[in-house]
């Protein structure tokens, strides 16, 4: 089989994404095109772009870390001004969506805000790479509506890089891979926990004696107060004495969930809790006199053994109390997520002749970690991160 990625596509990056913009580009050998941002003392912003884009492939790389009405709107003119300047497409590539969590109706007078984001979004674009999002279902189908021109919308989960991290945990003797019982952290989950999702675990993991057809994955049991958001966790699905109980949820918010779920698995026996989570928010409510890294040191004095979050909200531009507390953290770990967010965008723009049975384009493949770059020996799709000094995980090895 013949591959052709020419031109390479170019990245236009949002303000909060800058940093995983400059990393994609090195995996994908382009560059990240120069973006002039302006503010004006009425707080209206102005994006331009620097670079000649005209005929090529334009992906727009933005996270709604920081203000999410800001990187929103930042995200539409940058979309907007490559349009302008002649790119042949566009791609959107979010890596954590604004307002993905505003997708219920609570009472006749509100008003989802997922719906109006992707409405505004797809105006702007034909592709859409959408990372981990709250509600899959409804967020494909909005960006592929009728009447949209986005053509294609990938929705991509992170079982891959999680899976690897996992692995690495056993091969270091830290866990026992019979020992292990794979969570959600909700009913709520078992929507994002994929056939595809359970497949690359089962798969990197070597679970041959599971299927990925049957959801068996045990789950926390909370209920949420609606009006508040409040939420009371009132038990586990499974036995869990003895076991090291790793779950995955797509965010960490105010960690106030984790480290109860945590607590009460531990009270219950669990060997040890792990927690994956792609977006680590790590929200505080500063009305409360919160200190801003409050949630962060919620989770260093909780029960949970570690954190492993992936670098898609990334807090290092926009709130960097946030970053230095993650990154001095002995429980919260950070994923790279470049490779293999890189490695779905050189599937989309390859241009395929041949033999069709093979899988070098296949997104598909890359989500179920069957993908040739990520079978090979030395594969650099996914990278796990050491544990880090101080980590609970030292003394279980």
């Amino acid at each position: 089989m013949s591959e052709v990625l020419n031109p390479r596509p170019v990245i236009a990056a949002g303000f909060s994404s800058h940093i995983l913009a400059e990393e994609m580009a090195v995996e994908l050998g382009t560059k990240v095109v120069s973006v002039t941002r302006r503010q004006f003392s009425d707080k209206e912003i102005q994006t331009t772009i620097e670079e000649n884009v005209r005929g090529l492939d334009v992906v727009v790389v933005a996270s709604a870390s920081g203000d999410p009405n800001k990187q929103e709107k930042e995200a539409r003119l940058l979309m907007r001004a490559a349009n302008r300047a002649g790119a042949k497409k566009v791609t959107l590539v979010l890596p954590y969506m604004w307002y993905g969590r505003s997708d219920d109706i609570w009472d006749e007078r509100n008003s989802p805000a997922l719906i109006d984001t992707i409405e505004n979004l797809r105006a702007h674009c034909q592709s859409v790479v959408v990372a981990d999002p709250h509600n899959a279902g409804q967020t494909r189908e909005k960006f592929l509506d009728i009447s949209s021109p986005v053509k294609n919308c990938t929705i991509t989960h992170f079982a891959f890089p999680f899976a690897v991290q996992l692995k690495d945990l056993v091969d270091s003797g830290v866990f026992e891979k019979s020992n292990l019982m794979l969570a959600h952290a909700d009913a709520g989950s078992t929507k994002r926990i994929s056939r595809s999702f359970r497949a690359c675990m089962y798969s990197v993991l070597g679970f041959s004696d599971r299927s990925a057809d049957e959801d068996d994955w045990s789950q926390g049991l909370k209920d949420r107060d609606k009006a508040t958001g409040k939420i009371k966790i009132k038990g586990f699905s499974a036995e869990v004495a003895g076991k090291d109980v790793v779950i995955f949820e797509d965010m960490v918010s105010s960690g106030g969930t984790a480290c109860d779920l945590a607590s009460l698995l531990k009270s219950k026996g669990a060997r040890s809790v792990c927690l994956f989570a792609t977006s680590g928010l790590f929200t505080t409510d500063i009305k409360k006199g919160e200190a801003i890294t409050a949630s962060v040191e919620r989770v260093n004095r909780s029960s949970l053994d570690a954190v492993f979050i992936t670098d898609t909200y990334n807090h290092q531009l926009t709130d960097p109390d946030i970053h230095r507390a993650i990154e001095v953290s002995p429980i919260v770990h950070t994923i790279k997520t470049a490779p293999f967010l890189a490695s779905i965008i050189r599937a989309l723009h390859i241009e395929v002749a041949g033999n069709t049975t093979t899988d070098e384009n296949s997104v598909s493949a890359i989500l179920k970690g069957t993908h040739p770059d990520q079978t090979k020996k030395g594969q650099r799709i996914a990278i796990p991160v050491p544990r880090k000094a101080g980590s609970p995980l030292l003394r279980l090895g």
